[in-house]
């Protein structure tokens, strides 16, 4: 009997565990399917006590063997409203080599992780942790991310004259 019990409560668990994850699932099917030759990441932060605190830094970009020198990739980065949701979500594109240093190396190529040059407005966007920030990219580039956070000290700025003394 109480082995009964113990697959019934087992059988109930992955039930409830399968339609969770459907409705995780769910929490995103508005947004479009990625385009033929991209892929779409959401980018799921933890809950926090106060989300305005946070924000998010995006690094969009591929492994590759560089060499000494400073490697980038430029491309577009809009910013699309989700119609009739008030959400909205990122897309890449046109992904080109940015400008690198030309110095001499003498050590031999790594792998290392090259971005892209984010436009200002994207380098730190809205920290949300009931709903993820979507990103689409081109096949072939990954989305990382850095969460950052504000100090609870809040600093008091010193008043200063703006009249010139001579």
């Amino acid at each position: 009997m109480t082995k009964q019990i113990a697959i019934g409560i087992a059988a109930g668990l992955i039930g409830v565990s399968l339609q969770a994850a459907e409705v995780q699932k769910d929490k995103y099917s508005m947004f479009p399917q990625a385009e033929k030759g991209y892929v779409r990441y959401i980018v799921e932060v933890p809950k926090t006590e106060n989300d305005y605190d946070h924000k998010v830094e995006l690094l969009i970009g591929k492994k590759m063997m560089v060499d000494c020198n400073t490697h980038s990739f430029f491309g577009k980065v809009e910013k699309l409203p989700l119609e009739g949701w008030g959400y909205s979500y990122y897309k890449v594109s046109g992904i080109k080599n940015g400008p690198t240093t030309m110095m001499a190396c003498r050590e031999p190529k790594k792998e290392a992780f090259v971005s892209l040059n984010l436009p200002p407005e994207m380098e730190l966007i809205r920290y949300n942790s009931r709903l993820g920030n979507v990103i689409y990219v081109p096949e072939g580039f990954e989305v990382r991310y850095r969460v950052w956070r504000a100090e609870n000290k809040v600093h008091q700025v010193q008043k200063y004259s703006s009249r010139m003394m001579y």
